[in-house]
């Protein structure tokens, strides 16, 4: 192996073990604030930055509800009232009566329970797209990886059988 070689191979080794590191598979303690019911619920949770500056939260409580929580840095009808799909792939789950809500002059963000069984889906297939009403945001394939992953790491923490596996 000549050192041209070398170096594209070191190089190539850096950006992938960076890509793996980009989500740290352990929860952070954290607040979510619920707005349909206006309250805020002691949580622990995992995180990612998407390319496009999307943050994507998944939440446990002490409660034992999950919830995702994304942050999108566009303004899809701040207020509105309407149909939240999800799009894992060629799955997808809807949520009606989701509100966008406003974080800031060009920031919304949605807060919605989910289930074990679909943070099970978005470990197996990420997430490829949100639609709000007739607006869709596409994420890239690297973002929708590190979905896989961090769905990954929080579905074995809260699943009881994979953890005592562990143990």
């Amino acid at each position: 192996m000549n050192l041209k070689n070398y170096i594209i191979f070191c190089f190539l080794l850096l950006c992938f073990g960076s890509l793996k590191s980009q989500i740290e598979c352990a929860f952070k303690p954290d607040t979510v604030y619920i707005p349909k019911e206006n309250i805020v619920i002691n949580a622990v949770c995992m995180q990612t930055l998407f390319k496009n500056k999307s943050n994507f939260y998944l939440f446990k409580t002490n409660t034992n509800k999950y919830y995702l929580k994304l942050i999108v840095p566009e303004n899809l009808y701040f207020g509105k009232i309407d149909v939240l799909e999800l799009k894992s792939g060629t799955k997808s789950i809807h949520f009606k009566d989701t509100k966008h809500y406003q974080l800031d002059k060009n920031t919304g963000y949605y807060v919605i329970e989910v289930y074990k069984n679909y943070i099970g889906t978005l470990k197996e297939d990420g997430l490829t797209a949100i639609q709000f009403g007739k607006a869709e945001t596409i994420y890239t394939k690297q973002d929708c990886n590190q979905v896989k992953q961090l769905a990954k790491c929080f579905y074995e923490s809260i699943d009881t059988k994979t953890a005592k596996q562990k143990n």
